[in-house]
């Protein structure tokens, strides 16, 4: 019995291991200039947040295009951040606009922008200098398809399967020793 309790001892620790990469507080370095920020951006452009969704451990943040000075060619873009300044979370509101610096994180086909309070990202009226500096943009969209990340696997799938793996193999080793001491 006492075995079968160190493995489930075990089975825990291992599958709460599997999850530590998840929570990482936020820690930002001194904003950068406008062009030290929009060179390292891989998007830059001003729009009206207009829905915001709480999509696993992110918000899903649905912004109207107005103008794009780098990496944007559609009228509306998704963009993903944390729910707070804890995680590094963009405090924004529906119906605000924005002028947003975005890390492109894509994985495949799908566009998966991200953009935090570690970015230049700020609400348009607090963006004065920063839309001075970077001058005219683009106004004008041709094609209306909005970025999204594939979420045809989640997250956590690899470390539910594996831990579950481990944790039967556990048993099985248990039951086994059990029955090695019994022939003897």
């Amino acid at each position: 019995m006492k075995k079968i309790w160190l493995s489930l001892i075990i089975f825990i620790l291992l599958w709460g291991l599997s999850f530590e990469n998840e929570v990482i507080a936020c820690s930002c370095m001194e904003l950068p200039s406008v062009t030290l920020a929009k060179d390292e951006a891989d998007a830059v452009f001003l729009g009206k947040v207009t829905t915001i969704e709480d999509v696993g451990i992110q918000r899903e943040v649905t912004i109207e295009v107005h103008e794009a000075w780098k990496g944007i060619d559609t009228e509306t873009i998704r963009i993903y951040t944390g729910y707070n300044s804890g995680d590094c979370g963009l405090p924004i509101a529906i119906g605000e606009s924005y002028l947003f610096y975005a890390t492109d994180r894509s994985e495949g086909e799908n566009r998966f922008l991200t953009s935090t309070i570690c970015s230049r990202t700020v609400s348009e009226a607090n963006a004065t200098d920063d839309l001075k500096e970077l001058g005219l943009g683009k106004k004008e969209f041709t094609q209306t398809e909005t970025s999204s990340p594939d979420v045809s696997q989640s997250r956590w799938t690899i470390p539910v399967i594996s831990s579950a793996f481990v944790f039967v193999i556990l048993i099985i080793w248990s039951f086994r020793k059990k029955q090695n001491r019994f022939k003897l």
